[in-house]
């Protein structure tokens, strides 16, 4: 039966998420310089053309465009910065558990430390 009063963690798994989590953020960031690169226009002879029909097909066009490039910046960012987070999380859980560790080994063996 499972005690849901319990936490149970293993810092290296914990990390290892963290570690994990970057690796998509860098991803995601590469594939926002790739939207970036693919989707690039030149503003002296732009694919759409000058005409009034180019005109109007930018107004709409490049608010979105920038909404979409800024978002996925923007998804980036708060990836790697959750990465980053529960790597923290990890090291500092690894860093509970070898402090308690170590004063749980100088507490005296009531045993042994009994006067007579």
């Amino acid at each position: 039966m499972a005690d849901f009063n319990v936490l149970a963690a293993d810092p290296s798994r914990i990390k290892a998420g963290g570690e994990a989590t970057s690796q998509v953020a860098d991803l995601t960031h590469h594939a926002s310089q790739e939207f970036q690169n693919a989707t690039a226009y030149d503003v002296q002879d732009p694919a759409w053309g000058n005409d009034s029909y180019g005109s109007a097909y930018v107004q709409n066009y490049l608010p979105v465009h920038r909404m979409m490039l800024d978002g996925i910046k923007s998804l980036a960012n708060a990836v790697a910065a959750a990465g980053a987070l529960t790597t923290d999380a990890g090291k500092s859980l690894e860093n509970a558990q070898h402090s308690n560790t170590e004063a749980i080994n100088k507490v005296p063996d009531p045993h042994t430390s009994i006067r007579k």
